[in-house]
């Protein structure tokens, strides 16, 4: 099941998967914080590189994170922040159903994306 957003399509599917990955939501917290790169978010949570790595491309594929800036560390090396675009997820189960909802921030404004996960083929 995919959900329309913009010029953009989400397999609603896949990011319930994501969303229920710990890293995933550590990443996406750590990102609203503030811009990070993936060395500080591995330093910050406390992961290795190569699978922050990992986790920051399957975010990014999926829509939830984007790359804001590069920036030039003090080794003269250029590395990229990544910021999230999810701004508010909630889990609702109410009346024996299900509903997740999640609010993001896109270039096109504001969005409100709630789906069943359990209706999702």
């Amino acid at each position: 099941m995919y959900a329309h957003m913009g010029e953009t399509d989400m397999n609603i599917l896949e990011t319930s998967k994501i969303l229920s990955d710990g890293n995933a939501l550590k990443i996406i917290a750590a990102t609203q914080r503030r811009p990070c790169t993936a060395q500080e978010l591995s330093n910050d949570l406390g992961t290795p590189l190569a699978g922050t790595y990992k986790k920051i491309k399957e975010l990014e594929l999926s829509g939830l994170i984007a790359p804001l800036d590069r920036k030039l560390t003090s080794y003269g090396k250029r590395v990229t922040r990544y910021t999230s675009l999810v701004r508010g997820f909630y889990v609702e189960f109410y009346n024996n159903e299900l509903r997740v909802t999640l609010e993001m921030d896109r270039s096109d404004g504001p969005i409100r994306l709630s789906w069943n996960p359990l209706l999702s083929s």
